[in-house]
């Protein structure tokens, strides 16, 4: 399982390095963020997510899940005061999306294809760091 949070926060600070982002790891494993990025005079904690591939359920349509909870027992939300942004990443197919953390309203995400997705307008929205 760690190797999968790993690859994604990988796939992401390359993404954000290609686009002008200073980015860096918090040392240890005791801060709520992944990665803090820097550009300008813009600081941003990211909380990276990350999938292996599309969930198939019998009766359900194919979905991304992301948990945007951390804890390994009981899961617990983020709050406001750690994290700015959660960027979603399918490790098949290298999708992301970038949620500010107000439109991150449950802690089981899931993201299914197609325009009608109410998360759609979120992929690959790496503009939004900016704002």
């Amino acid at each position: 399982m760690r190797a999968t949070g790993q690859r994604g926060e990988l796939l992401v600070a390359e993404r954000l390095i290609g686009q002008g982002w200073s980015v860096a790891p918090p040392f240890g494993d005791n801060d709520p963020f992944d990665l803090l990025v820097n550009k300008g005079d813009r600081f941003l904690r990211l909380q990276v997510k990350s999938t292996l591939e599309q969930h198939n359920y019998r009766h359900s349509r194919p979905h991304y899940q992301f948990q945007l909870a951390h804890g390994v027992s009981s899961k617990k939300r983020y709050t406001a005061d750690q994290v700015d942004f959660f960027i979603c990443c399918a490790l098949d197919t290298h999708r992301f999306w970038i949620l500010p953390f107000e439109a991150a309203t449950v802690t089981t995400l899931k993201i299914y294809n197609g325009e009608d997705s109410k998360f759609h307008l979120y992929e690959d929205a790496w503009n939004l760091l900016e704002k």
